[in-house]
This record gives structure tokens, C-alpha cells and sequence, in this order.
């Protein structure tokens, strides 16, 4: 096998080789975000022509909000009944859908949707982007595997998810492989134990201006209940009065009440995979009421089904990640838990042809 030959010319140094100048300006403007840049009006007819058509609809719409704006004012000052509340929320939600259709057909505002840039969720429009792409993308996947997996109706009743609720436990803790949904893992993937054991962050995209208080609840539907030989709940994390709105989307737990501290998912050994389902349910009188969780009065073991009927919660979004026993399991029981770990699995067989010693049974009886 012959190799190439490599000559070095003698007199030619390394400094001798010829450079390439790179200036700061062209490496800053290289890294530099890209941005919308507005076609030239004078050189597309077509184009000019359509932005005025925009202008003067964007016109009309803007009109027509105030005109509802003031007929909203008057309908306030009404004497309270049902039929007003519902009058008012058509009319807000009229109000809503004309600020989105007033900006929806401006490029710019199209371009920064298409590549996820200066998402300004105060503005109407992208509120009514995002919650379209939500049911459009997302929520077929959420109520997918909710069904085939049966978190509905196990852990509760079938229901539409309005908000998408996303964890993240840190670098390293998605396993290769697994699908993601903007940086965040699908709905119902398999996570290890071992990098569960502490809290994760949780982000909330809603689609309400306002401010809203939700109760935050990561349940274990599939610990073994042995006496009763099925399964029961466990509550691994349970925080009351979150504030979140379309702009305020992290948990945080500064501003809320953590009635029950995390305590790291922990599927037993001899047991099939735990189904951990962080449930995001909005308080009573549309998100306005805060409300008062006695710790001592809740346990690991109180029912989902029981919290929301006893203080009027209603499950708005969810996300669940899947578990099974591992080596780090062990060690969580040990370290974290500082308790000895069980072990499930099935019952002997019953061999009808030994006694009680194990022998087996004589076939025949000398009398």
C-alpha cells in the first residue's frame, strides 16, 4: 500500500502563509439575529396594493372596537344578572377576535409568528396565533396519548386541555431519542428516575390577558395498594394560588403556597410504568379566588377526584411523564427517601400436588 508524500518546501514558514482578514463588524453582524425587513414599496404593484387593502381594514376593525368598547362600558353598568355576564363575555371575545384580525395580515406580524420572534403575548394577535397553533399542533398529540394511555379516564374525566403545560428537569434528563416539542419533551415519553429527583421548572402558555390563580398537582396514579390488591394515588407535589396570565408563564414559588414539597417519582420495583401527571387546575370564579390548603389536612393520599370537588378546582392543562424501576430507584429510596424499598410481584403459584411441607402428595392413601 503506498501513502501520498508530503513535501515541505524549504523557506516557507508557517507565518509565510497567506491570511484571511476577518473584521469584528462582519463576525458581529454574522451572529446578529435576523430581523423582518419590509419589501421596497414602488417595486411590486401587487404588493403595495395589498398593503393598502391591510391598512384599510386594519382601519375599519379598529373602529369597530370602539364602538363595542363603548356598548361594553354601558353593558358594566347594568344591573347584575346571567344574561348580562354571558352578553359581556360574547362581547370581549368579539372585541378580542378584531384585534387579532386587525394585525393578522400585516407581514411583519406574520414573520415573527413564522420564525417564533418578538412573540408579544399583551398583543391579541399573537395570543390568537398561539392558541390556534396550540389546538391545531398540540392538543392532538395531549388528547392522543392521555386516551391510549389512560390518564382519562383513571386519573379523571375526558376533557380539552385549554393551556399547554411543559417541564423541564435540566440538561441531560431527556433520554436520546425522544421526541420534542419546542425543546420540551412530548407528552406520555419515558424519563429516567434518576434524573427526576429534583423539582422540575414548569412553563404555562395560557391565552388569558389577565391574571388567573391555578392550583398545580403532579399525581402518581399507580402505586400498588396491596390490601385492596388495585392501585391508589400519590401526591408527589402540590402548589395553591399560582398566578399565571399569557405573559406570565414560569411557576414560580415565591408568589404561591407549596402545600406539599416535591418528592422525587420513585416507580417500585416488581411494578409496571408509573404514569406521573402534572395537572394544572384553575381556581374558583375563573382563576380570581385565591384559596387556603390546610397541609394538615391533605395527604400523599388524598384523591385527586377529592381536591378538585372539595375546593372547586377545575383541571384547565396537563402533561405526563412515564417511569420504570431502575438502579436509581434504589438508591432514591435509600438517599432521598431514607426508607427500605419494597418490592411487588406476583403471588406463588399454588401447586395443588404438594402439602403443606412441599412434598408431594402421596396418590394413594394406605389405610
Amino acid at each position: 500500500m503506498s501513502f501520498p508524500r508530503v513535501v515541505l518546501r524549504a523557506g516557507r514558514s508557517c507565518s509565510a502563509m497567506p491570511t484571511r482578514a476577518f473584521s469584528v463588524k462582519s463576525v458581529a453582524r454574522s451572529a446578529a439575529e435576523p430581523s423582518y425587513k419590509a419589501p421596497a414599496l414602488g417595486v411590486n404593484k401587487t404588493f403595495d396594493e395589498a398593503l393598502k387593502v391591510i391598512a384599510e381594514d386594519k382601519a375599519k376593525r379598529l373602529a369597530d372596537i370602539k364602538n363595542m368598547e363603548a356598548s361594553l362600558a354601558q353593558l358594566i353598568k347594568a344591573a347584575p344578572s346571567a344574561a348580562k355576564d354571558t352578553e359581556i363575555a360574547a362581547l370581549k371575545e368579539k372585541i378580542f377576535k378584531q384585534e387579532a384580525y386587525a394585525e393578522i395580515n400585516d407581514p411583519e406580524i406574520q414573520w415573527q409568528f413564522k420564525n417564533n420572534k418578538n412573540i408579544d403575548m399583551s398583543k391579541a394577535v399573537f395570543r390568537f396565533m398561539k392558541g390556534k397553533q396550540f389546538k391545531r399542533e398540540t392538543l392532538p398529540v395531549i388528547q392522543q396519548r392521555t386516551a391510549q394511555m389512560f390518564v382519562t379516564p383513571d386519573l379523571l374525566p375526558t376533557f380539552t386541555p385549554s393551556v399547554n403545560v411543559q417541564l423541564d428537569f435540566g440538561a441531560g434528563s431527556i433520554p436520546e431519542g425522544t421526541k420534542l416539542a419546542d425543546g420540551y419533551f412530548e407528552t406520555g415519553s419515558f424519563l429516567l428516575p434518576g434524573k427526576t429527583i429534583k423539582e422540575p421548572k414548569v412553563n404555562v402558555t395560557s391565552f388569558h390577558p389577565e391574571q388567573r390563580y391555578y392550583t398545580v398537582a403532579l399525581v402518581d396514579p399507580d402505586m400498588p395498594d396491596v390490601e385492596n390488591e388495585t392501585y391508589k394515588q400519590q401526591l408527589h407535589w402540590l402548589i395553591a394560588n399560582v398566578p399565571l396570565s399569557a405573559t406570565q408563564t414560569e411557576l414560580t414559588k415565591d408568589n404561591a403556597d407549596v402545600v406539599l414539597s416535591y418528592l422525587a417519582p420513585h416507580p417500585p420495583k416488581g411494578t409496571k410504568y408509573h404514569r406521573y401527571t402534572l395537572l394544572l387546575a384553575e381556581q374558583p370564579n375563573n382563576g380570581q379566588d385565591k384559596i387556603q390548603m390546610d397541609a394538615t389536612q391533605i395527604s400523599r393520599e388524598t384523591t385527586l377526584r377529592d381536591l378538585c370537588s372539595h375546593f372547586k378546582l377545575e383541571v384547565k392543562g396537563l402533561t405526563f411523564f412515564r417511569q420504570v424501576w431502575d438502579k436509581d430507584v434504589s438508591r432514591i429510596y435509600k438517599e432521598v427517601l431514607q426508607q427500605d424499598e419494597p418490592v411487588y410481584g406476583n403471588q406463588p403459584k399454588v401447586d395443588e400436588l404438594l402439602d403443606e411441607t412441599g412434598q408431594k402428595k402421596k396418590k394413594f392413601i394406605h389405610m
